[in-house]
């Protein structure tokens, strides 16, 4: 039986300076619910957003993404996917501005499928010094000389079956999801989002 979708809205947002000022009870609640029992408020509240985004290609388009909504490109919406072991969640964020500067956030559930666990995305386990390359927004794998795909069909050609310890993940965006987000962004700095 089918479990119904989480119906939650995730809300966050940062001031001018790029700082956490706010997170709801929903994104809180999130975090412990999914291995992250460290981001509490107390911990994420004032401090940059950069700590919270890994890899550096990420952290630059959402430096771009964040530098258009604060020069009037707003809101700005686009999907993504944050998985976990069980279950790929596939997710929207809205990124609107606020009158002091700031960006709000709100991200919601779009779909979700259920799966049998999958070890290399439990934080929990063992890590070796070994490293693989996944995609911030789509969670794809990369694999060398095969391009990106699913976790499962990575980790059949990169034979990470019963592997122990697992590799380590490092973030990046793929080509796909590069040229996805350019063009649902406008292109020039100064272009004004449609009033539909």
């Amino acid at each position: 039986m089918d479990k119904p979708l989480d119906q939650r809205r995730f809300i966050w947002s940062i001031d001018a300076a790029d700082k956490l000022v706010h997170v709801n009870d929903d994104w809180l609640a999130f975090a412990q619910e999914n291995s992250a029992p460290q981001l509490t408020a107390s911990l994420v509240l004032n401090q940059p957003i950069w700590r919270f985004i890994q890899g550096e290609e990420a952290s630059y388009l959402y430096q771009q993404i964040f530098r258009r909504v604060q020069v009037g490109v707003s809101p700005v919406t686009f999907p993504f996917r944050c998985d976990s072991p069980d279950c790929r969640r596939f997710m929207e964020m809205k990124l609107s501005l606020l009158p002091d500067g700031g960006i709000e956030f709100i991200s919601h559930l779009l779909r979700e499928e259920w799966r049998d666990p999958i070890d290399l995305l439990d934080a929990s386990r063992d890590r070796s010094g070994e490293f693989i390359t996944v995609c911030s927004w789509c969670k794809k794998i990369h694999m060398p000389e095969r391009g990106w795909g699913e976790i499962e069909a990575a980790i059949a050609a990169l034979d990470l079956f019963g592997h122990r310890p697992m590799p380590r993940l490092t973030h990046t965006i793929c080509d796909s999801c590069r040229g996805a987000l350019r063009l649902e962004l406008p292109q020039k700095s100064d272009e004004k989002p449609n009033s539909d």
